[in-house]
């Protein structure tokens, strides 16, 4: 019965990106990065990295491949997309190699102190980022998730249980705790959304995303917080990788597993 409801998730969500936000096709990779999402298709090492291809494949390199899970053990989802300025949407920052041996973005980690370089010159570190052959990152993903907590969805790993556990215990900051402001009070009781399809509320908790992010994270680029400014909001412009889907259809537990955002969501399929 599962393999039955994932087949009719992903119909219906192609059935949506098919028709467009505005009525046009989507472009087809988009498409096909979105689908990779839904089991079952991948491996669950496989979700939540980032292949970046378009300026390696103009260096004659093999794209880089960025495993956000190895990552976000060490630190909070601030650390980079905050401190160091990555975009929260994927390709918008556009990283170079100039860049990185200046000490910006990936540079700033991989300095061949904290971590491996390619600053002195050694091409057999390049392979470390540049992957023509991902068979290690897979084995070392078996490793990682081994002995950390599980969960049906996206890569399989209960992270918000894994920090709550103890059995990760990601930082802030890069090199020293920056300034955190702190959590509102107000903001601690999670948020009830009403819905106009046949399903339950939904039910946000600023509280654990906070323990990721900053309010700038999301407000106001992704998440517009005037009067009415999310009237747009959606389940399938989330799907388009808008509001929501920002993370939860890139990094962040993806769509499909339905009862974590709707959690007296009934079905006929045990879920």
């Amino acid at each position: 019965m599962a393999v039955r409801f994932c087949c009719i998730v992903a119909s219906a969500v192609l059935t949506v990106l098919l028709a467009g936000d505005d009525g046009k096709a989507i472009d087809r990779g988009e498409l096909g990065k979105v689908l990779q999402v839904m089991p079952p298709n991948g491996p669950l090492w496989k979700y939540g990295n980032v292949v970046m291809r378009r300026k390696s494949a103009k260096a004659g390199m093999a794209p880089v491949v960025f495993p956000h899970w190895s990552h976000r053990a060490r630190y909070t989802c601030r650390a980079c997309h905050l401190e160091l300025g990555f975009s929260m949407r994927s390709g918008d920052t556009g990283i170079t190699r100039e860049q990185y041996l200046a000490g910006r973005y990936c540079g700033v980690c991989h300095d061949g102190k904290t971590a491996f370089s390619v600053r002195n010159g050694d091409p057999s570190q390049c392979g470390r980022c540049h992957m023509k052959d991902t068979r290690d990152l897979e084995k070392r993903f078996d490793t990682f998730a081994a002995n950390l907590p599980m969960t049906s969805f996206g890569n399989g790993i209960d992270w918000g249980e894994a920090v709550r556990s103890g059995l990760i215990t990601p930082a802030n900051s890069i090199h020293t705790e920056r300034f955190t402001m702190q959590f509102p009070d107000k903001l601690k009781v999670p948020t009830k959304l009403g819905t106009t399809s046949p399903r339950s509320d939904v039910i946000f908790s600023h509280e654990d995303h906070f323990a990721e992010l900053d309010c700038s994270s999301c407000h106001p680029d992704i998440f517009n917080i005037k009067k009415k400014g999310t009237e747009a909001f959606t389940m399938e412009r989330n799907m388009y990788g808008n509001f929501c889907g920002v993370c939860h259809m890139q990094v962040a537990f993806p769509m499909n597993d339905c009862r974590r955002c709707h959690p007296q969501m009934s079905n006929s399929t045990g879920y």
